[in-house]
């Protein structure tokens, strides 16, 4: 049987409802991304922080899939993945799984493994990354001038040249070098308005920048909480969603780690499955629990529309994190993680989002009260079908 859908005329059929599903990497990229996003919060020189959980983890499970044994367990323990588990079978499923998108977004991923020549990978281990992480897999001389080059031009190109460059230079001690490389792009389900005047938005030190602003006046779905108000906005298709949460006073970025943690996200999850269901892209119904949280589904919304370009180097918090470097024994005996680096990439306008990464008195009015987001706040690209982060962070800087 084929399923017919009919539309009153002029109306678009609503966008179908994600089932959920339930993958261990996908289950386990909340906490690892959450961890690892309030480590870097935490630095003495922080700004914003904006970084793909799912990219950092395929690229750190090629490497777990070269460990062994209490190595191999501590690599899985740190990304919150099962250490019983062959990590390359949770990262084929989940690669599976996140390459079914649809035509009206773009989720593109893609590895590749870069060997000195003549070293004696495992047989074991190539069909791995051949099968299990799709990876492509070629020698390089990592002593040449142009081998970053090498490097580059396939980030640049496996990120719609979002991210032009990933590797500066290359140590002489380098034998491998494992990346992946994740693209978004997809647009709102309703798009937003181009707002007519800019807002002073109040920055992690406190200091007001003016920035563009863009507006939806009604039908968002908003999360009120005494803690934060939380925004979800879905993009066409029902696959993906925004969510984005707001404190009600300017935080530094060392105060959101209070803010970021499992405990407040898993909270917000599920107070806005209660009103959406089980996919965060689904229709909206007034929720409320007690007098002071609830979900509105009529809510109006006034944010930046921004670009931004974040860089950091991820082996220090990932090794406070319980990360070992080594030893990588499938790639070569004594071989240990010396960097990793991740570059993301960031566009939120009128029309919908970009997000690249390789490794943001009373009034009576017809029209509702808008959410006004003009201080730091957290997001997150998520994939309704599992609620994972694809990115997540926290944006200050503008």
């Amino acid at each position: 049987m084929v399923p017919l859908f009919l539309a009153a005329c002029g109306e678009a059929p609503p966008d179908p409802v994600v089932q959920h599903v339930s993958m261990n990497l996908t289950d386990a990229s909340a906490g690892f991304g959450l961890e690892l996003v309030d480590r870097l919060l935490a630095a003495p020189d922080a700004g914003n922080v904006f970084i793909s959980p799912l990219s950092a983890t395929l690229a750190l499970s090629m490497a777990a899939s070269a460990a062994r044994d209490d190595t191999q367990t501590a690599f899985l323990k740190t990304l919150g993945l099962d250490p019983t588990v062959d990590p390359s079978t949770q990262a084929r499923q989940t690669i599976d799984r996140l390459l079914q998108s649809d035509a009206n977004a773009q989720l593109e991923l893609a590895q590749a493994v870069w060997a000195k020549k003549g070293l004696p990978l495992t047989p074991e281990y190539v069909a791995k990354l051949r099968s299990d992480y799709r990876a492509q897999i070629a020698n390089l001389d990592f002593t040449s001038p142009d081998a970053p080059n090498v490097v580059n031009r396939w980030v640049d190109n496996a990120t719609h040249h979002k991210i032009p460059q990933l590797v500066d230079s290359f140590d002489p001690a380098t034998v491998a070098y494992l990346v992946n490389a994740t693209y978004f792009h997809a647009l709102w389900a309703t798009e937003f308005q181009t707002s007519s005047e800019p807002v002073d938005f109040h920055t992690f030190s406190g200091a007001t920048v003016s920035v563009p602003m863009m507006k939806r006046d009604e039908s968002v779905t908003e999360l009120w909480t005494p803690d934060y108000i939380g925004e979800v906005l879905p993009y066409k298709g029902g696959r993906f969603s925004m969510v984005l949460l707001l404190p009600p006073k300017v935080l530094s970025p060392g105060g959101f780690t209070s803010l970021l943690t499992k405990t407040n996200w898993d909270q917000a999850l599920g107070y806005l499955h209660n009103s959406v269901g089980p996919s965060l892209g689904g229709s909206c119904k007034p929720w409320a629990s007690g007098p002071d949280v609830h979900v509105d589904c009529d809510g109006s919304l006034v944010m930046p529309k921004f670009k931004l370009d974040y860089s950091a180097n991820l082996l220090p918090s990932l090794v406070a994190m319980g990360m070992p470097v080594g030893d990588l024994s499938d790639i070569c005996s004594g071989c240990f993680i010396s960097s990793v680096a991740q570059k993301t990439h960031l566009e939120v306008d009128e029309k919908g989002t970009t997000a690249a990464a390789a490794t943001g008195g009373s009034v009576a009015t017809a029209l509702r009260i808008p959410t006004i987001v003009d201080h730091p706040f957290a997001l997150a690209l998520i994939d309704n079908a599992t609620d994972a982060p694809l990115f997540l962070g926290a944006i200050g800087q503008l």
